[in-house]
């Protein structure tokens, strides 16, 4: 059997004096599939990019190459190095091996010798390989099956049928995503393409250590709680060590602060040590528009020697869900951080390429930027796509970007075996340790959806299975996901949801799963209502959060140009244009949209009718998302509860979506190339924190007096 050491013991700071590094990234590897590719590439990479950067394809978002490069991932991959090593290295008592993320399911050998195997891109994986075969020259080989035939696999290896058994036929997508965890997203949605991409798009490294050494190891940092009578803040600290009895000082230093600390314990491996800082050395972390956002440098020494450190901001986090009192039905739901309530005004983040290796800081940094212009305070990390690098997270928090994070679990029913629970609860240990010390994570959510579609029974379950079907939700849910968030993200500085949409406390209550997870007068509300007039405002349900809703548009045309040297696709009718409409109807529903409310273009010149029907789609979406924030924020006082139906109070907007993952009619607001739409720019008005809205009295919930006037408000935050 492979020895694998478990996902808790990787970590991110470790001190260089015992331990020896030998970086395997670069740009000397060979990978084929055996078949029509063998190339020399770069690692970090997969697939895609490497045989792309060897000419070996064209662009995979050209034309209709989401399809025509699908052969590429219906094979399996071996990636190979060659690398030497010196004899001080290979007389270390112990050398590891480590997979910083590997994508996906591979098994890796050295010098012919097994050394592990990966089923997980959400986990890092470290395999001791002490006594593998290593000498001076050596060879890695990585063998990765193609992840659509493994899904395939496991699905019909498993003892049941997991719905939805694939993507509809308008997304060109691969089938049984939730049998693989592999960010879902990639075997295609309704807004993106499927590249299912294969390969390593993280860091490798060999580590040798002295065994006989006192290795001492940071792995977490938690602000767990905020004690309002002391008026101090518990910080809790997880170390490890590889002795089991091992008594030294530690040293604990706040940067920017007078506040330090030494303790002298034994820790048997692991320990937690709480620290308790008082509020007076510190300032308070704010969203953005509410104040500043500074962070603190935690370091922690032992003897002199630094073991780790973590930019950690002071805030509380409470998810406010309380009665109205006697005759108003439903509950409140809002967020108060350092205990004043906040009304969110945000939208939903999806990856923002289908590689990740694509993807630079900078284009991090502008996309959140956009965010924080636009005077958004907190983006929803949406459960179908991945878990982003460190940076992403330390952009926001410097920004003041708060994140409703969900787990990457997202429109579908899912295995529930103990080798895929236990695997998931791998990775939910994992990634909230990670990031669990990030002032901007303001909500772990467990999935995207999946209450609501077992709840209305989405996938036509058989009557004689939904109990069962309930069963194992909330095994993977609360017994697995929440558990295991609660074992590490402990206090009580964060909450947790099961779904969104959810009906908050409500939902517990129903065992979970509530009768309508998607009741306006609990928790939050995901909304689409392509069928309506989107800039009516009495189509939309006054929720008490709605957390996705919104409507598509057309990117520029610079966008397209980037997509197809043939101006015949550039019409809003081409097959080319079609094709890259992941969702039924859509362009159907745009152009009724568009004339309900705008004229039509009249030209005989078809790109500028396109250009003009751009333009159309982009006014039509702008109003769409001012209509349902001028609704949203008309009613975030509980002065606008209707008595009767119990409707008001909402307290916050995040439209569906920000960004985009590729060229094409989409949600997004802000385009692939980072283009803001028009409708950012609505975006940016419609979320000031002073703002004027004027409208009809009847949409108001308060108001019965069907008599139409139009009213002035001056929202003023």
């Amino acid at each position: 059997m492979f020895q694998q050491l478990v996902y808790f013991l990787f970590v991110l700071f470790i001190s260089s004096s015992n331990s020896n590094r030998i970086s395997l990234i670069g740009n000397d590897w060979t990978i084929t599939n055996k078949i029509n590719h063998t190339a020399q590439g770069t690692i970090p990479g997969t697939i895609h990019t490497i045989l792309l950067a060897a000419n070996q394809i064209p662009e995979p978002y050209m034309d209709y190459n989401d399809v025509d490069l699908r052969y590429l991932i219906h094979t399996n991959w071996m990636f190979t190095k060659k690398f030497n090593l010196t004899s001080d290295f290979l007389a270390s008592n112990q050398i590891t091996i480590h997979f910083e993320q590997i994508d996906t399911v591979a098994n890796i050998t050295l010098n012919t010798c097994p050394i592990g195997r990966t089923n997980s891109m959400f986990i890092p994986y470290i395999f001791n390989i002490t006594n593998s075969c290593l000498k001076f020259e050596n060879e890695i080989q990585i063998d990765f099956e193609s992840p659509v035939l493994y899904a395939l696999k496991q699905a019909d290896a498993y003892n049941d049928t997991v719905p939805p058994l694939c993507t509809p036929n308008v997304q060109n997508g691969e089938c049984h995503v939730q049998f693989i965890r592999k960010e879902p997203c990639s075997f295609s949605w309704d807004w993106g393409p499927a590249f299912a991409p294969i390969g390593i798009p993280g860091n490798i490294y060999l580590e040798g250590v002295n065994t006989t050494d006192i290795i001492i190891e940071l792995e977490s940092v938690n602000l767990a709680s905020y004690n309002a009578v002391d008026k101090t803040w518990q910080v809790d600290v997880m170390l490890s060590s590889n002795n089991d009895q091992f008594t030294s000082k530690f040293k604990f230093i706040l940067h920017d602060t007078t506040w330090s600390y030494e303790t002298t314990v034994t820790l048997n491996h692991n320990l937690s040590i709480f620290l308790t800082i008082p509020d007076e050395q510190v300032l308070h972390w704010w969203p953005n528009g509410y104040g500043d956002q500074p962070l603190y440098t935690l370091v922690i020494s032992n003897e002199d020697n630094i073991i780790g450190s973590r930019l950690i901001g002071f805030r509380t986090v409470q998810l406010i869900q309380h009665d109205y009192g006697t005759g108003i039905n439903g509950s409140s739901f809002y967020f108060a951080i350092n205990f004043q309530p906040i009304f969110i005004k945000g939208s939903n983040w999806i990856p923002p390429d289908s590689f990740q290796e694509r993807v630079s800081d900078e284009k991090l940094e502008r996309l959140l930027r956009s965010a924080q212009l636009s005077n958004m305070n907190m983006l929803r990390i949406w459960g179908g796509g991945i878990y982003e690098r460190d940076s992403f997270y330390e952009i926001a928090d410097r920004l003041g970007i708060m994140l409703w994070h969900d787990f990457m679990f997202a429109c579908s029913l899912y295995p529930v075996d103990e080798s895929f629970l236990t695997n998931v609860h791998d990775e939910i240990i994992y990634q909230v340790k990670r990031l669990q010390h990030h002032p901007s994570i303001a909500l772990w959510s467990g999935n995207n959806e999946n209450e609501a579609a077992v709840a209305q029974n989405w996938y036509s379950v058989p009557v004689e299975k939904m109990n069962k079907t309930k069963d194992d939700y909330r095994k993977l849910y609360v017994d697995t996901i929440m558990n295991a968030v609660k074992q590490v993200d402990k206090g009580n500085n964060r909450p947790f949801v099961t779904s969104s949409p959810s009906n908050g406390l409500e939902t517990i209550v129903e065992n979970y799963i509530a009768k309508d997870p998607q009741d306006p007068l609990y928790g939050d509300v995901h909304f689409y209502g392509y069928q309506d007039d989107s800039w009516d405002p009495t189509t939309y349900p006054i929720t008490r959060f709605l957390s996705e809703t919104g409507i598509q548009s057309l990117p520029s045309l610079d966008t397209w140009y980037e997509t197809t040297m043939n101006s015949s696709d550039l019409n809003f009718n081409s097959s080319f244009i079609l094709h890259r409409e992941h969702s039924e109807n859509q362009l159907t529903a745009m152009m009724k949209h568009i004339e309900n409310n705008l004229p039509l273009p009249v030209t005989n010149d078809s790109l500028r009718n396109f250009a003009q029907l751009i333009y159309l789609s982009q006014i039509n979406q702008a109003m769409t998302l001012k209509s349902i924030s001028d609704l949203c924020r008309l009613h975030s006082s509980t002065d606008m509860i209707n008595p009767k139906t119990g409707q008001g109070h909402t307290m916050g907007l995040m439209y569906w979506l920000i960004n985009d993952i590729w060229q094409a009619p989409t949600w997004a607001t802000i385009e692939y190339g980072l283009k803001w739409k028009m409708s950012h720019y609505y975006v940016d008005h419609m979320y000031a924190p002073v703002y004027s809205i004027a409208m009809l009295t009847p949409y108001l919930a308060n108001v019965t007096d069907e008599n139409a006037q139009v009213s002035f408000y001056v929202i003023n935050e």
